[in-house]
């Protein structure tokens, strides 16, 4: 079953490189704006549909990509709730 997710990153510049690594690796996604309740700094972040975020995780760790949050993305009826998942970047 795919799920939502969002990472966050300390600039536009890393987000869009890492979707851009995401993409050759054949794990689309999409830069979209952060939500007001984990954008801090960086307001653009890296959007994914996936069923699991770990390869996402590998594959950003094996280039050296940090992110500053995973965030699975629940809806609840119209809902959205953000929950911070374990960082292993």
């Amino acid at each position: 079953m795919e799920k939502e997710y969002l990472l966050s990153f300390s600039s536009f510049y890393k987000a869009a490189y890492a979707r851009d690594v995401l993409d050759e690796h054949g794990l689309g996604s999409s830069l979209r704006r952060l939500p007001p309740q984990i954008a801090h700094s960086c307001s653009t972040g890296v959007y994914l549909r996936i069923d699991s975020i770990d390869r996402v995780q590998q594959v950003l760790r094996d280039h050296g990509i940090v992110t500053k949050g995973y965030y699975e993305i629940r809806r609840d009826g119209g809902a959205k709730t953000y929950v911070r998942l374990q960082n292993r970047t």
